[in-house]
């Protein structure tokens, strides 16, 4: 095994492993995966072009067969035990989304899976899965299945047309690898969250590899003198391509747009590595390649990146707590340990070893297809179990809302003489197997980018009850419980136009994503000329919006935004009502309650003088614009110390910041009362 490669593994591994337990000290040891993918491709493709050459075509099935032997038993073996250790700690609540990706990961196609979670708003926030690294190894394979057959392509096209073989593979690899990198460029500029795990914004960078394979590869009997640096400018190139990824680990962070222009560097100085070799010179980098350690490392370089992971998820939920130094510190020791042993007790025997036939490729697809037939039933009966076990708590949860008990939810924190019922002490409504599902996710509520009048409740055009419209992004759509209970039973009519992730107000969009910022202008633009065509039926606008913080922009460009676009009614004679944002928890407080043996009103509370980190533009926005006013309902959410996650009875937080369905509906009698004491629930003279 050649040196420089071998050092190579052992750094990229170890940039990704240290980015993980240390990101603020290595906020660029991410891209440590883009080493990986240059290894690969220049040596796949080296053993392809070379294969294809010598003899005319390539064995496809032998070849995936390899590549099932020496990369399935480990991968399969760390996916097992995480499965396992998901099934044994990890609270049912999280079964869902770590057993589908367990699943995506054991058929390769977990890339996928995050690229689209990472663009669909109420997935982009979950919780990282024991799976989540796989997405690198979906992109791998999927390399290992296509790329042979490019190959097979340009083979096909040179005999067709009587072209020489290397030339043509070369011709067409490059083809394939200016595409991907054009793509890449233009994808990450649109939607750089997708673009991040597509397979295609990555392509470029195995290509990069294999251009360099191909350019040092000499068909049998050509005499020509090959081309070798000399050895001072081998060395001097060498260390420079390793500076440049020491440079990357230390400078490049997740607010890098990625892959991009970005991936150049870590793509191009792997590839200077490789080019350059290990220079004779007495200034080359040798005795570092050399070192026992970096050798040892670069060979359990593939079984250390897949233990690495799973640890970090789970030992927090087991501890119960962050990982502190020790801690971090044990999960380097133990995922060198555990990659060792996968190497020589799983790795070496299933690659080199005769037993059962492994090494014939029917035996290897009959073995790999097993293994993921047996993974595959195992995440299929786990995602079943929990989908039941949420059934039963969302029918509980439907059959105690109904019954509202006395001060069930909001009713315990009601201005007045303190409301007790020992009869929802322990109560948890609904429990942390359903809470996912208590979404204010109405129908015809969903997002777009164009406002559609599919969001009604009542008749907006009775003139004798007036007419709400709620608009806003998540936590807009969180507060509609209260205003949909009001229509229901006919005191207002209600439209509501909700949008996560957009806010109504003129700011530019904090998102990086372009793709997602223009989706965002356009349903703006859409909301705009809505409100202007229907102004004379509306008799109120209700708004909330998540607080956070904006440094594109800062506080006081946030405030104008918003007051910007209330003006737009308010000076229709139209109100506004803004709601401030709720308390933000820094950690799901339902992993927190999934914990607990018994649930206590003070269980996973979070201290008040945490729970609003950011400025909340809308208190500014609502004193500066005449004809708009603010509702505070903190006081529903915490007490003088603390924020509940459970009040009255009911589990308050469906992730970190929004507010479950179930509990802003208790709310309803207290919004109601709000609104008719400030006199609006009086239609406006039409």
């Amino acid at each position: 095994m050649r040196l420089e490669i071998q050092a190579l593994r052992a750094g990229a591994a170890l940039l990704v492993v240290l980015y993980h337990l240390w990101p603020d000290r290595l906020p660029g040891g991410f891209m440590g995966v883009d080493v990986f993918f240059v290894i690969s491709g220049f040596l796949i493709t080296s053993h392809l072009a070379r294969e294809a050459v010598s003899t005319g075509h390539v064995r496809l099935g032998r070849f995936w067969a390899r590549r099932a032997r020496r990369l399935l038993p480990a991968a399969y073996l760390v996916l097992a035990t995480s499965a396992v250790a998901v099934f044994v700690w990890v609270p049912q609540l999280a079964w869902v989304q770590n057993f589908r990706e367990i699943l995506a990961s054991a058929l390769y196609f977990q890339n996928w899976r995050l690229a689209f979670d990472a663009v669909d708003y109420l997935a982009a926030d979950n919780a990282p899965s024991v799976a989540q690294h796989y997405w690198t190894l979906s992109v791998e394979e999927q390399f290992y299945v296509a790329w042979p057959l490019l190959v097979v392509i340009a083979v096909f096209l040179a005999a067709r047309l009587r072209l020489r073989q290397l030339p043509t593979v070369t011709a067409v690899v490059a083809l394939a690898t200016v595409a991907s990198f054009g793509y890449s460029l233009w994808l990450t500029y649109e939607n750089v969250s997708f673009a991040y795990f597509s397979t295609f914004t990555r392509a470029w960078e195995f290509g990069a590899g294999a251009l360099l394979a191909l350019m040092t590869l000499r068909p049998a009997g050509d005499r020509r003198r090959e081309w070798v640096m000399r050895p001072r400018v081998a060395a001097l190139v060498s260390w420079a391509g390793l500076g440049v990824l020491v440079w990357c680990g230390l400078v490049l962070s997740g607010s890098t747009p990625f892959p991009g222009t970005a991936a150049l560097l870590p793509v191009l100085a792997t590839v200077a590595v490789i080019a350059a070799g290990v220079p004779a010179s007495r200034l080359s980098p040798r005795r570092l390649l050399e070192l026992r350690f970096v050798q040892w490392a670069g060979d359990i370089s593939y079984p250390l990146y897949l233990w690495h992971w799973p640890p970090i998820v789970i030992l927090p939920i087991v501890l119960g707590h962050d990982l502190g130094l020790g801690h971090r510190l044990a999960i380097l020791v133990g995922t060198f340990v555990a990659a060792d042993l996968t190497k020589r007790f799983i790795e070496d025997p299933v690659r080199t070893g005769r037993r059962l036939g492994i090494q014939r490729t029917p035996v290897t697809f009959a073995f790999t297809a097993l293994a993921a037939a047996a993974l595959t039933s195992a995440c299929l009966s786990a995602i079943q179990s929990a989908d039941a076990a949420g059934d039963r708590a969302e029918k509980q949860t439907a059959t105690v809302a109904s019954a509202a008990p006395r001060c069930f939810g909001a009713a315990s924190m009601a201005p007045g003489p303190p409301c007790v019922n020992p009869e929802l002490d322990g109560l948890l409504i609904p429990d942390t197997t359903a809470i996912k599902r208590d979404d204010a996710d109405y129908p015809g509520c969903g997002s777009s980018n164009r406002v559609k009048d599919t969001c009604t409740f009542g008749n907006a055009s009775d003139p004798s009850i007036p007419h709400v419209v709620v608009l806003g992004d998540s936590h807009g759509r969180a507060m509609l419980p209260p205003f949909v209970a009001m229509a229901e039973e006919g005191t207002i009519a209600l439209t509501a136009h909700v949008k996560g992730g957009c806010t109504w107000s003129t700011n530019p969009h904090p998102n990086a994503d372009r793709t997602v910022a223009e989706d965002c202008y356009q349903w703006r633009d859409s909301l705009k000329t809505w409100l202007a065509e229907h102004a004379d039926d509306i008799d109120l606008v209700v708004t909330s919006a998540l607080a956070h913080p904006d440094p594109a922009t800062g506080p006081t460009k946030q405030v104008a935004g918003f007051a910007e676009a209330w003006r737009t009614m308010t000076d229709r004679g139209i109100p506004v009502v803004a709601i401030r944002d709720n308390p933000y928890h820094p950690t799901d407080t339902n992993e927190c309650l999934a914990r607990q043996t018994v649930i206590a009103a003070d269980s996973c509370a979070l201290p008040r003088a945490e729970a609003f980190p950011s400025f909340d533009p809308l208190i500014d926005a609502s004193k500066e614009v005449t004809g708009s006013r603010l509702y505070d309902f903190t006081s529903f959410y915490c007490t003088d110390s603390t924020c509940p996650a459970v009040i009255g009875g009911v589990n308050v937080y469906r992730d970190r910041s929004h507010i479950s369905k179930t509990y802003f509906r208790t709310m309803t009698p207290y919004v109601q009362e709000r609104l008719k004491q400030d006199g609006l629930l009086t239609p406006r003279a039409r």
